[in-house]
């Protein structure tokens, strides 16, 4: 079990010198540069807080706890309209994809498939109807 530790921690090594990595590093960097991004987050999460206060008061009022989520989803969209934000939204999703096909690989070398040729399937990547049950070959999207 001490070499499978061993070897996970290099994978762990590996995966934070992938340019997926180093693309969400920046792009968390650079929210964190953008003044106005960062107002409007603290904006977002007093928001937050104040529908979660409301929620649990002793009397909550439905009104208050309405107008708290308006605001939260008006600066919600504004926030992702960002493009600071956008990148990031951008580089985590990369990001993703890369561990969904680490985790994809090991779940596949734990049911007993050949580490070396195990394929993992691809995400069903486009919007229609069929539920992603075409395999990206239907005529739906």
């Amino acid at each position: 079990m001490t070499e499978l530790i061993k070897k996970t921690r290099e994978l762990g090594k590996l995966i934070q010198q992938s340019d997926e990595f180093a693309a969400v590093q920046r792009a968390m960097e650079l929210n964190t540069q953008d003044a106005a991004l960062m107002g409007l987050m603290q904006q977002l999460h007093m928001a937050e807080s104040g529908y979660a206060a409301e929620a649990h008061s002793e009397n909550p009022s439905e009104s208050k706890m309405q107008a708290y989520k308006d605001e939260f989803e008006r600066l919600y969209s504004i926030v992702m309209k960002n493009p600071t934000m956008g990148e990031f939204q951008e580089a985590q999703k990369s990001l993703g994809e890369l561990m969904n096909q680490v985790f994809g690989i090991l779940t596949q070398c734990a049911d007993g498939e050949d580490p070396d040729t195990c394929q993992v399937p691809q995400e069903h990547n486009h919007k229609c109807d069929c539920g992603g049950e075409c395999g990206n070959g239907c005529s739906c999207g």
